[in-house]
């Protein structure tokens, strides 16, 4: 979609008016729902090529701290380029309070209390030069949003409502960890330059290979049969070596037990049948609730696949 088409679907959306196009279906996500912190250090990034989807833009924020240097970044919905502007601008403008301040909503300052000067004008003016800078587009979209609706309508109407308190949000993403994080992160976003590619990861073709390929959840979403399709499209895109995230699973490890209402990728006998071929690995972590209860024995899991040979 072009630019004024993207313009014209969030104006939609605002307005709370039906929009038949792959904006109306999906959301932007203001910030991940995974534990990134708990699963990065299991790919190599460091001068390495990623390929990953996530519209918060935290998987691609938190790789660029861990010096990953090649980045692209899919999406089926096309206003993600304009927020991973958004939230680059925020970071090199703002202190890390004013970062929150900006861009948290729901539960915020505390829980059950939402925070009504999302988006605020006089922050976004601290930032919109740098973010014309960054890239002219994103700056037109959000800059026409802004003067025309309250933030917290924006939010409400093209972004998720998935969205955790501020120390599962820290806990979640290592460059908002501490303060030296935050000032690293500052100085290293400035030295990247993502490709975006708005399309269907079923759809893609590339002619380049990735040192690591990063799929989040969408794994359960699907049909076992069609993850195993998608895998066979990102083995192909996977350079030797390099390492593939699957799926990630919440409130799973090897010890879960399967209920028949989860979708099916949470049947892990099922799936290491299915995907027997790629000697798939369950690495697992505290997860989203672990924080949440304050309790690290409550783990999340993710799928990889490690690309050894050429062709399987």
């Amino acid at each position: 979609m072009t630019l004024e088409q993207n313009i014209i679907s969030a104006i939609k959306r605002c307005d709370k008016e039906f929009v038949f196009d792959n904006n109306s279906k999906f959301s932007i996500y203001p910030f991940t729902t995974e534990n990134i912190s708990g699963y990065i250090e299991q790919f190599d990034l460091y001068d390495k090529s990623l390929l990953t989807v996530g519209s918060s833009s935290d998987q691609v924020i938190n790789s660029i701290l861990y010096g990953c240097k090649d980045i692209t970044l899919v999406d089926i919905n096309s206003y993600f380029k304009y927020y991973y502007y958004l939230k680059v601008a925020s970071i090199l403008c703002l202190d890390m309070d004013e970062f929150f301040y900006f861009l948290r909503y729901k539960s915020y300052p505390k829980t059950f209390k939402d925070n009504y000067a999302v988006f605020d004008l006089k922050i976004f003016d601290k930032i919109k030069l740098t973010l014309r800078l960054l890239d002219y587009e994103s700056y037109l979209f959000f800059d026409e949003l802004f003067q025309s609706y309250k933030g917290y309508d924006i939010r409400e109407s093209i972004f998720s409502s998935d969205e955790y308190n501020t120390h599962i949000i820290r806990n979640c993403n290592n460059y908002l960890k501490d303060e030296k994080n935050y000032k690293n992160i500052k100085e290293l976003i400035t030295k990247i330059k993502p490709t975006f590619i708005n399309k269907d990861l079923f759809k893609i073709e590339l002619n380049k290979k990735y040192d690591n390929i990063w799929l989040s959840n969408i794994g359960t979403y699907l049909s076992l049969p069609d993850l195993k399709i998608l895998i066979d499209r990102m083995n192909l895109l996977l350079n030797n070596n390099g390492k593939l995230l699957v799926s990630y699973l919440y409130r799973t490890d090897k010890n879960t037990i399967y209920k028949d209402d989860w979708s099916i990728i949470y049947n892990l006998n099922k799936t290491f049948e299915v995907l027997k071929e790629y000697n798939i690995e369950l690495k697992s972590f505290t997860g989203i609730d672990g924080f949440k209860f304050k309790d690290d024995n409550i783990k999340d899991s993710i799928l990889v696949y490690k690309k050894i040979k050429e062709n399987l």
